[in-house]
């Protein structure tokens, strides 16, 4: 099952690439077929096969030599290695096809957001919903329309504060739906360890990188690949997370 599910989670990570490409453009996921977008000559099937067509091309175009970004086999080796650590964590499970649906969306999101700048409705909106449903499934649809209601209101509460102070954005509108699809599928109770991390890692991480790159602070860096990977690792270690907690904290329940 583990195998199977790497190798189809690559096939899809194939799939998501044609996302994170046509989505911001507002161009249909599935009219036309795979094309190279330099010289839009179609791509054969021996051309597309996940990871090793790429390395076999080279990472360029059969046709016109264009360069085939390095995220092509990067988010199908992400989709194929989550997809199959999910398989190996949960089994045959309807929590394995949750996570499966939920990771799928991070991880487009995430690199349409680093690409972009944009986390678009398209993919948040019925994100939330398919949290609610999976949700109402398990039992505890109110903890989750609480996660979505209040992980959409304190993002939005916090930009509103700073726009009040600075006079600047400091955050899109995507933030708040990407955070409040998090809450639709986990629950309120994943929220504070989601904001928490990714502000954190979010900080540190874009210092860094601005530093390296001689870029002032005020420069825009996307927040949504930080939010999508803190509510990767709450889904999976929770309750490894929690235990951590009140261990350090002398907690005992």
């Amino acid at each position: 099952m583990v195998l199977l599910a790497v190798i189809v989670g690559m096939i899809f990570g194939s799939f998501a690439n044609v996302c994170v490409h046509r989505i911001p453009q507002r161009e249909s996921i599935a009219f036309p077929g795979s094309h190279c977008p330099k010289c839009n000559h179609g791509i054969a099937f021996y051309d597309n096969i996940p990871l090793i067509s790429w390395l076999f091309l080279g990472g360029r175009c059969r046709h016109c030599q264009a360069t085939i970004t390095w995220r092509y086999p990067l988010l199908e080796v992400l989709m194929g290695v989550s997809w199959g650590l999910l398989a190996w964590h949960y089994g045959p499970t309807f929590m394995f096809a949750e996570a499966v649906c939920l990771f799928s969306l991070l991880w487009i999101l995430t690199f349409i957001d680093l690409e972009t700048f944009l986390l678009p409705n398209v993919l948040t909106f019925p994100g939330i919903a398919l949290g609610l449903a999976f949700s109402w499934w398990f039992g505890d649809w109110q903890d989750a329309l609480i996660g979505a209601i209040a992980g959409y209101a304190v993002l939005w509460t916090v930009a509103r504060l700073f726009l009040k102070i600075t006079g600047q954005e400091g955050m899109g509108y995507g933030d708040f739906k990407l955070l409040a699809m998090l809450g639709a599928f986990m629950g309120w109770q994943a929220l504070p360890f989601v904001i928490f991390a990714s502000s954190v890692a979010g900080a540190l991480i874009g210092a860094v990188m601005l530093k390296l790159c001689n870029r002032g602070f005020r420069t825009e860096i996307p927040f949504g690949p930080y939010l999508a990977v803190a509510g990767m690792c709450w889904y999976v270690w929770h309750e490894q997370i929690l235990g951590w907690y009140l261990d350090i904290s002398g907690i005992n329940l």
